[in-house]
């Protein structure tokens, strides 16, 4: 398995856990709210990991289109090379809103929590 399939994966994992539903368990907050800093801090990395990849394919294509590159109009050479890494393009914008959900999801959690936490109070 490539280290893309094994990031699509991970990615696939994380993305299952932001679709479930929790029960209203002040427990079971804290408890995702935990996994959500985790899963965010984690899509991060592989966010990054996949621009790192992204950046490489990039200099391939250069590398072993440059004939070609140097013939094309400005246009249509980043057309080229947007399709060639339009896979980690792709992979990379999916982390980028996987991260953004953790994030969201951990501050509705935190809202929801400290409303349960106020009503047990009264």
């Amino acid at each position: 398995m490539s280290r893309i399939d094994e990031i699509r994966n991970e990615a696939r994992m994380i993305q299952d856990y932001l679709e479930i539903t929790i029960s209203d368990g002040i427990n079971e907050m804290t408890d995702r709210l935990e996994t959500l800093g985790i899963y965010y801090a984690r899509s991060g990395a592989l966010q990054a990991e996949v621009v790192g990849l992204r950046d490489s394919a990039t200099a391939k294509v250069f590398h072993d289109q440059s004939e070609v590159i140097v013939k094309l109009s400005p246009t249509l050479a980043a057309k080229l090379i947007k399709g060639a890494t339009a896979d980690l393009n792709a992979l990379e914008k999916w982390l980028d809103r996987i991260n953004a959900a953790c994030s969201k999801q951990a501050d509705n959690l935190r809202t929801l929590i400290s409303f349960e936490k106020e009503r047990m109070r009264l």
